[in-house]
């Protein structure tokens, strides 16, 4: 009897030992998630308050003065490089960098030049949120530059950094942790926010169970409501819009072909009339590889309704015109209407910087870019 008690009693301990370990180590594992969103916090100097402000500042190191007057110009990120560099990948996983910048200030108060490398973690950033709610930042390489710096590209960095105490690299969210909504990219030089960048992601799924893939994410914003006219170096005037599919298997045969051919067609027309279109032989549509789930640009050269000729920038006199673009499978055209007044494009107000109202949300097109929103 006394050895079933002995045994009874060990018994006891051992369980009541094991239940208080769990309970510390889940204390343990409460503790360290805490700390790290106070590290986070810490970092980022409480985001809610930078949406007011508009500034965000590093309590681990003295703040970067920049000299926000270098440039006339506030600067901006250009239209055609956000499209380009902001990726939803179908997997749920996100590419936010490549992006070209406006006269963004590379001098500091004291008259000396930035140092991208020394001065990465306060230099450029872009912070991510859903809604109100931030998800996290990254850093920027912004060595490199064009036309005496008023370009400059914000390219990942080269090599990992420290954030929050831990090595990272990358530009990449877990959209299957955080679902579907509107993101907002905020975006930041040293402690001044200068361009806001909003999009959407949702989910479409599958119910094939024999299908590879059965649920992709995806986004809308810009992509499906801009296009745009490109002067190029050439004279030549280049329309550009943006399509993707998202059809799981376009090809029931082959599973892992993914693109589906597209024609469309531009025709823009002058007051009325006949005024341009794009180059394909016999008058035939252009057909472009779309790929699933991402979006690309396309792109075609303009010739006179006549075909005489391609339409160069000085070809574009004083009307109003209209671009109307068919895709296959889009129930209607898409149409973009714009004017010319003293042989100049008119820029839409949102791109216009004697009109636009929010310097965070300028639809940047540099000198060479003619953007147009959708009318339909």
């Amino acid at each position: 009897m006394k050895k079933l008690t002995k045994i009874l009693g060990l018994v006891t301990f051992i369980l009541i030992t094991t239940s208080a370990e769990a309970q510390f180590g889940k204390l343990k594992s409460m503790a360290k998630d805490k700390a790290k969103e106070k590290a986070t916090d810490k970092v980022l100097n409480n985001s809610k308050s930078s949406e007011s402000s508009g500034t965000i500042t590093d309590n681990n190191q003295t703040p970067l003065e920049l000299d926000y007057s270098t440039f006339k110009m506030t600067p901006a990120i250009t239209m055609s490089s956000l499209l380009y560099g902001t990726k939803i990948y179908t997997g749920g996983s996100t590419r936010f960098e490549a992006y070209t910048a406006s006269f963004v200030p590379y001098k500091k108060t004291d008259g000396t030049d930035v140092n991208t490398i020394y001065d990465q973690s306060q230099y450029l950033k872009v912070k991510v949120y859903k809604g109100t709610e931030f998800i996290d930042y990254f850093e920027y390489d912004g060595g490199t530059t064009f036309d005496n710096n008023k370009l400059r590209k914000l390219n990942a960095p080269t090599s990992r950094y420290k954030k929050n105490g831990e090595w990272t690299d990358g530009t990449n969210i877990d959209l299957k942790k955080w679902g579907e909504g509107v993101y907002r990219l905020e975006f930041y030089v040293g402690s001044k926010l200068f361009y806001n960048f909003e999009f959407e992601v949702y989910k479409v799924t599958n119910d094939d169970p024999y299908a590879s893939l059965n649920e992709m994410y995806l986004s809308k914003g810009p992509w499906n409501k801009y296009a745009h006219l490109e002067h190029q170096e050439s004279g030549n005037m280049i329309f550009g819009f943006y399509m993707m599919h998202e059809e799981f298997q376009p090809h029931p045969s082959d599973p892992n072909k993914t693109t589906k051919d597209v024609k469309w067609t531009v025709n823009i027309t002058k007051d009325g009339a006949p005024f341009a279109t794009h180059y394909e032989g016999m008058n035939k549509p252009k057909i472009s590889k779309v790929e699933r789930g991402e979006w690309d640009k396309f792109s075609v050269a303009l010739k006179s309704a006549d075909g005489k000729k391609t339409i160069q920038l000085a070809d574009f006199t004083d009307g109003a015109y209209k671009i109307e673009l068919k895709v296959d499978g889009e129930e209607k055209p898409r149409i973009y209407s714009f004017n010319v007044a003293n042989n100049k494009i008119v820029l839409m107000d949102e791109q216009d910087r004697t009109k636009n109202t929010d310097p965070t949300r300028l639809v940047e097109g540099w000198n060479n870019f003619f953007w147009f929103k959708q009318e339909n």
